[in-house]
């Protein structure tokens, strides 16, 4: 095969059996937390069936011309001047419904007299269990709250001895779990990427997706010069009917970027309906949803699907690892190639939006001199990156760091160059970016011996981010207070030299660990892999007197770490979330940390 897919989940599956179908799967989830349960619960006593029955398409009605898809059964010809084909399977209803494909389901909770509306999903196979697919544009001005996955769904009351409407239960999407390529969120959303993932919690009886259904369908790449497939299998759930309709049939290139197919019956409602290859009657190759091209065609005899191209595999990634979903940018962090070549990163409120916002954003220096910022989106990710500067003078910035020492809101940059100079860089954003140098220090032989600084808030007297902890190359530790663009006003000796410990602190960072000191924290990582934060280094020290919370211990992981600083990039005016980068250009975010844990892994950018 030309293509490539996704693998499935290591562990073995089983179709799923009748008992599995009557509501009483093999596979139980051992993972489900009374919070997760309590959740599905609620989201099966309001999705009663009479709810799900009266569910309106989100893309349009069942009347003549009430839709995106024209209800009609004799449409004039498809878009481009494309006729009919031969079918290889026609449009049939399977009352049986489909294993791996739902309706989608959305509660409105604005009001409206008809406030449920449904588009079509279909699950996919992850490690987590818990991935479904859908149009992007079915969630286009949803509320994002109370949505949830039905597989199987079929409509009609059931007979003695027959599965239910909802077979295998209801799938309540986790708060705050969907994933939308950023250019389609913009006010002219783009149809090359009309999909979205979203994360399903488990059932009421604690199941997880694939675990109550069996595995869901391999997510297949798809190339631009492959669009034209043969038997390809398309399904959804029109609107007034709500039992699944099939077909098969072979596939056209479209505008040389959509997947065409000619099917009959497809109205309003199969919106993010699955496109599958090698169907076995329950799950297949994903190759498609039904969207793009006129969010999936403006007749009910044809529908289309956007490319399944990198695009979906970057956000099917972002999804299985839980990192922070697009907001709009449309740009990613890039690869792990670029990020290999990183050589210092450090946080603050730079770009006038953060400042406002009290969002933190990601300063980079590269191998190659040029000096990067990465706004931050208050969620947990970052916008396109501003170039601030390149060049190769910018290869002998040792060490760099931010804090707030101009007292204007905004944050300044200090760099600590290879021949001992000590730049300050007032007011650094995207419109000033590095032009505002004063030298705090000529070159000189003291500085050379600086191997790890940081700014923060740490007790010098100020409510400002402008105190400095420098560690030498003796192992002696020192506090700057209140640097500023005047320079640095007395010194204070945390640890007197020689130490044989402190020389192996590779980054400091100043963090929010423990919300109740009003000073900031000393954020370190060691060349052995230990993590720690000492609290309130001002008044407690970092010697015998210290309040150290080790957050990873000696021999950890943490040993492949090249780069670590902390910044508040939730929303949150707390510095307490963990910018990590690894050895092979790998990085990572673990927000919400606290001193007695870390927060669970995000990667913004897989190796």
């Amino acid at each position: 095969m030309l293509d490539g897919a996704v693998p499935p989940p290591d562990a073995p599956f089983t179709l799923p059996s009748a008992a599995a179908a009557a509501g009483n799967p093999p596979n139980s989830s051992k993972t489900a937390t009374p919070e997760e349960i309590r959740q599905a619960r609620e989201a099966a006593r309001y999705w009663t069936p009479e709810r799900i029955r009266s569910a309106v398409p989100v893309d349009g009605t069942d009347s003549i011309q009430g839709g995106v898809k024209d209800g009609r059964q004799s449409a004039p010809k498809a878009p481009g001047g494309r006729q009919k084909r031969s079918l290889q399977e026609p449009s049939h209803v399977i009352d049986e419904g489909m294993a791996t494909v739902g309706v989608f389901l959305i509660r409105n909770d604005k009001g409206e007299a008809t406030p449920n509306r449904f588009c079509t999903a279909a699950s996919v196979a992850s490690p987590t269990k818990s991935l479904v697919i859908t149009a992007a544009h079915c969630l286009k001005g949803a509320s994002r709250r109370n949505i949830a996955f039905v597989p199987g769904y079929r409509a009609g009351r059931s007979a003695t001895g027959q599965v239910g409407e909802t077979p295998y239960g209801i799938f309540p999407v986790k708060p705050g779990k969907i994933w939308i390529d950023g250019r389609y969120l913009r006010a002219t959303p783009d149809d090359d990427v009309d999909f979205a993932f979203l994360r399903v919690g488990p059932n009421a009886e604690g199941q997880l997706l694939e675990d109550a259904t069996g595995r869901g369908n391999t997510l297949t790449k798809v190339n631009s010069a492959n669009l034209a497939r043969r038997s390809v299998t398309v399904g959804g759930y029109p609107g007034g009917q709500k039992t699944p309709l099939r077909c098969t049939n072979n596939t056209t290139a479209f505008q040389g970027r959509f997947m065409e197919i000619t099917c009959d019956g497809f109205r309003a409602g199969v919106s993010g309906g699955p496109f599958l290859e090698n169907f076995d009657g329950t799950r297949g190759n994903l190759v498609g949803v039904i969207g793009g091209y006129k969010t999936g065609g403006a007749y009910d005899h044809t529908s289309y699907t956007s490319q399944f191209d990198d695009d979906v595999f970057r956000l099917y990634h972002q999804a299985v690892s839980d990192a922070p979903a697009d907001t709009g940018s449309g740009t990613s962090l890039g690869s792990s190639g670029t990020w290999s070549h990183a050589r210092g990163m450090t946080t603050g409120r730079f770009h006038t939006a953060s400042v406002r916002n009290n969002t933190s954003d990601l300063i980079v220096r590269w191998s190659d001199g040029e000096v990067s910022l990465y706004p931050g989106n208050g969620t947990y990710g970052f916008g396109k990156d501003i170039r601030l500067v390149k060049d190769k003078t910018w290869k002998q910035a040792k060490l760099i760091t931010a804090g707030d020492s101009t007292g204007n809101g905004g944050y300044d940059l200090l760099v600590c160059w290879a021949n001992g100079r000590v730049t300050l860089y007032k007011n650094v954003n995207e419109t000033n970016k590095l032009k505002n140098a004063v030298e705090l220090r000529r070159p000189n032989g003291t500085w050379t011996h600086a191997v790890a600084m940081t700014a923060g808030r740490f007790g010098g007297g100020t409510t400002r981010s402008d105190d400095l902890v420098v560690v030498w190359s003796d192992g002696e530790v020192t506090l700057y207070p209140n640097v500023d663009a005047k320079g640095m006003h007395g010194e204070r000796q945390l640890m007197p030299p020689p130490h044989r410990t402190w020389p192996y602190a590779r980054d400091l960072a100043a963090g929010d660990f423990n919300s109740t000191t009003g000073d900031q924290d000393l954020f370190v990582r060691w060349i052995d892999g230990e993590v720690t934060a000492y609290e309130d280094i001002a008044r407690n020290g970092i010697g015998k007197r210290r309040k150290e919370h080790q957050l990873r211990p000696h021999g950890s992981p943490w040993r492949k770490a090249t780069l670590a600083t902390v910044g508040s990039f939730g929303g949150s005016d707390r510095q307490d979330d963990i910018v990590t980068l690894w050895k092979g250009g790998k990085l990572t975010l673990r927000p919400d940390s606290t001193a007695e844990s870390m927060g669970p892994e995000r990667i913004l950018v897989s190796q």
